[in-house]
């Protein structure tokens, strides 16, 4: 199939059937690697289709480990806070960051990741940096979330069958290619979260996933692309300091979706994208407490502030965004997001 189809996808999107025989035959030990190279190059190349990732997760999904949740938790939908990586910079955490402060707001968070690819802190890093435990078994998740309120799903633990096509993605990415697996990160949630928050760093991206969400069912979520209003980077976040694009979907209590693509722009601060940039996950581990602390950092505090507004009103917690903010800097300050993190340390002491 992966032969035949890689003369086939350069001018055609594939089908459903045909994306779960890709999904079956990629990771499949017996088929050369050759033949799955040849077939990602040429799907790259054309550029995946939202209907393509949204059957491809969907075809993925079921082969992952089962966390023992899925959707919501105690009546609240889950939600996951990640981004779609590949920006090139070396941010501080922000969508782990992000975590704290909206769990101490009451919003259960299961956040699915892995450690940096293309930046030198992933999620998995900065958490293991600060004393959390970032392989949970099944098992432990519920208790988790019980007990700490919010949860992390190392990708590689869950999705074990990925490490047969890991030499092909390798070998690609040595030669500059990327494949659908650098897409689909934000789509393979084992718990199948109700709510999301996704950052993405191309514009183009933005329409991509909420389709790609919509189809997949997700019943909230948010996509977001901001950039920076100094220097024009994009930063794969709701932006503090510049025009952050966000796509969205909400369903209603009839069942019923709201879809909008809006922008909304934030007033510049008196800071640099250079004041958001880490050199390593311990840089990005102590950055975050002391934010959780209290001390003052301007950028990247408003930065955590405006993704935790855009995240609860996604989540159906605050009604507006400035009912979000104004609920995310009382988590914040009032020491609850702290008391997050301790909490989680010590849980992951004991497991």
């Amino acid at each position: 199939m992966l032969s035949d189809l890689s003369s086939v996808v350069p001018q055609r999107t594939l089908t459903a059937e045909e994306i779960r025989s890709v999904a079956g035959e990629l990771l499949d030990v017996a088929v050369p690697d050759e033949q799955k190279s040849t077939f990602l190059r040429a799907w790259a190349l054309r550029g995946e289709t939202a209907s393509e990732l949204a059957a491809c997760a969907e075809a993925f999904l079921p082969r992952a480990l089962n966390p023992g949740v899925c959707g919501s938790w105690n009546g609240k939908p889950l939600l996951d806070c990640c981004g779609t990586g590949g920006g090139g910079l070396n941010l501080l955490n922000i969508s782990t960051g992000l975590m704290f402060i909206l769990t101490a707001m009451g919003i259960p968070v299961v956040k699915h990741g892995n450690r940096g690819v293309t930046k030198k802190s992933g999620s998995a890093d900065v958490l293991e940096a600060m004393g959390i435990k970032i392989d949970l078994e099944p098992k432990q998740v519920p208790r988790c979330l019980e007990e700490v309120g919010c949860a992390f799903l190392f990708a590689p633990f869950y999705h074990t069958t990925f490490a047969t096509v890991g030499p092909v993605r390798r070998a690609l990415a040595a030669q500059g290619q990327r494949t659908v697996f650098n897409l689909l990160g934000p789509l393979l949630n084992p718990a199948r979260p109700d709510s999301r928050l996704v950052g993405v760093f191309k514009q183009e991206h933005v329409t991509l996933y909420q389709s790609a969400l919509e189809q997949m069912g997700c019943a909230r979520f948010t996509v977001a692309c901001g950039q920076d209003a100094e220097s024009q980077q994009m930063i794969g976040e709701v932006s503090a300091q510049g025009t952050t694009t966000l796509g969205s979907t909400v369903r209603l209590d009839d069942g019923s979706p709201l879809t909008y693509l809006n922008q909304i722009p934030q007033p510049p601060i008196s800071e640099k994208l250079d004041s958001l940039l880490v050199r390593n996950a311990d840089e990005s581990a102590a950055r975050l407490e002391t934010i959780l602390s209290g001390e003052e950092q301007v950028l990247e505090r408003e930065t955590l502030l405006i993704n935790a507004a855009v995240a609860s009103w996604t989540h159906g917690t605050a009604s507006s965004l400035e009912e979000g903010l104004a609920q995310g800097t009382e988590a914040l300050d009032s020491g609850r997001a702290l008391a997050v993190l301790k909490r989680w340390q010590k849980f992951s002491e004991q497991v």
